[in-house]
């Protein structure tokens, strides 16, 4: 059996006149530049957002102590920062037994890590105030609000968000 050549067979490949293997690749080609234009769009959508670090809880910690102030000598409630974000006075409500503390004097003030401020009644007229830091100029106490064997408690409110940063009940 001897093979024929055919005039068809004898001629070259011809690119334009024969298109059976193009439609296959053109498909491929553009399923692979969709896909490459659709993860370069969402990562720029995701990687443009501007991701913070959420913020540290706040730490605090609260103690009673004699304290002195020029000749006069009560107890008091030392309410320390101890970690997390400074809080600016302005924006924050200390509670003392129900009472808010007149934080008036110290709104322009930032309490930090490290500091601390002291809790105590001044006058007949305000169950608590702050007295922050202690001098001889600060105001005497008029009357000592902790008694030995009472309870305290002391509760501080984040106004900007209405969140409470701190609630604890002090043993005298």
């Amino acid at each position: 059996m001897k093979f024929q050549k055919t005039k068809k067979s004898i001629s070259k490949f011809n690119f334009l006149s024969d298109n059976r293997g193009i439609s296959p690749v053109v498909g491929v080609l553009l399923l692979l530049a969709i896909t490459v234009v659709m993860a370069g769009y969402l990562a720029t959508e995701v990687l443009s957002y501007e991701f913070t670090a959420p913020s540290q809880p706040v730490s605090l910690t609260a103690r009673v102590e004699n304290v002195t102030v020029g000749s006069v000598q009560y107890k008091a409630v030392r309410l320390e920062h101890s970690g997390g974000a400074p809080l600016q006075m302005s924006n924050i409500r200390i509670l003392f037994n129900q009472s808010e503390a007149d934080l008036s004097y110290y709104k322009n003030e930032s309490f930090g890590i490290g500091e601390s401020l002291l809790i105590g009644g001044i006058e007949s007229s305000k169950s608590a105030v702050i007295m922050y830091p202690i001098s001889s100029s600060t105001k005497k106490p008029t009357r000592d609000i902790l008694k030995k064997g009472e309870t305290v408690e002391l509760t501080v409110i984040d106004s900007s968000n209405n969140q409470i940063l701190f609630k604890k009940v002090i043993y005298v």
